[in-house]
């Protein structure tokens, strides 16, 4: 029984080490690419990023080069924005190929510049997107037009990343760290935010603090377990940061550098807690106790705790 007891235990501690270091894939554009903006799948564990394709449409030659906001629909479909063209559109994310399906102008922005846009969708399917230029949250129509959601500007902050999560809808935003103002680089608001879906102002949650570096713009994306993610672009050759980020004060966890630069977008999941039934606006995500890993770890404790109970009573 003892030998049994050696064998299984070193299991559920390597099992154990797997849970610790699990994480999801996200999606972002590395908008430094060369040739255009290029798909890249991003093992948010280890930093790595492995590219999938630039993306282009049918032509070949309509490469979209300043992607700003990437999100998940709930059918799982990933669908991209570009301030150059003022496009929304669908992308594949096994080619990159832009899908002309669903491929429509944006209309009904105040800027049409500078906007550094965050995208997110719903658990109900309504898409919002924020810019920078405008400090104003929009709502975006499958046709591409855009409205403002409350007043022009009632965001009051430049938020470049958007995220959701449950049903009725929280948004949350990430501010940009660095601003340029008269030529010069200068700290802009490096925090987290909750958003009203319906007056469009931003609520401060907390700065960052002090584990996230100075950025400029960021991705902001939900996993499927509740778990706020970010992707920090930090300018030139600087790698990105991946952060964690808490919900309740808004201070950052770094987890890696990416093993390349120049993303400003993220996204990982569909939306998510849609099933919740949240009693505060603001409250924070149920976070599932179990994943499938985690089962198949219960399952494990628990037959360890019936072999060592065996051994007690036997031995």
């Amino acid at each position: 029984m003892k030998s049994l007891l050696r064998n299984f235990l070193p299991i559920l501690l390597a099992a154990a080490s797997v849970a610790a270091v699990a994480a999801p894939v996200g999606y972002s554009v590395n908008s430094d690419a060369p040739n255009g903006d290029t798909l890249h799948r991003i093992d948010l564990a280890t930093g790595v990023a492995e590219p999938v394709s630039e993306l282009q449409v049918i032509s070949a030659i309509d490469i979209r080069q300043d992607i700003e906001g990437l999100a998940f629909d709930s059918a799982g479909t990933l669908w991209a924005v570009d301030e150059q063209s003022m496009r929304l559109f669908p992308v594949s994310t096994k080619s990159g190929i832009v899908l002309s399906q669903g491929d429509v102008e944006i209309t009904g922005l105040t800027a049409r510049q500078s906007n550094d846009f965050g995208m997110t969708f719903t658990c109900t399917g309504e898409l919002y997107v924020s810019s920078v230029a405008a400090q104003t949250l929009y709502r975006l129509a499958p046709n591409g037009t855009a409205t403002a959601v409350g007043a022009e500007g009632a965001l009051g902050h430049r938020i470049s990343a958007l995220a959701s999560w449950g049903e009725p809808a929280m948004l949350f935003g990430l501010g940009n760290g660095l601003v340029t103002e008269n030529n010069n680089v200068v700290p802009d608001n490096r925090s987290l935010f909750s958003i009203d879906p319906v007056t469009g102002v931003a609520k401060l949650i907390g700065p960052l603090g002090p584990q996230a570096a100075a950025y400029y713009e960021a991705g902001l994306s939900f996993s499927a377990d509740g778990t706020l993610w970010a992707l920090t672009d930090r300018g030139g050759a600087n790698p990105n940061e991946i952060l964690q980020l808490d919900l309740e004060d808004g201070t950052a966890k770094r987890m890696v550098e990416t093993s390349k630069n120049g993303f400003e977008s993220l996204a990982i999941a569909p939306p998510g807690g849609c099933t919740s039934r949240l009693a505060d606006d603001w409250e924070q995500p149920k976070i599932p106790t179990l994943d499938n890993l985690g089962k198949v770890l219960a399952l494990l404790v628990l037959l360890g705790t019936g072999l060592l109970a065996i051994h007690q009573r036997t031995g």
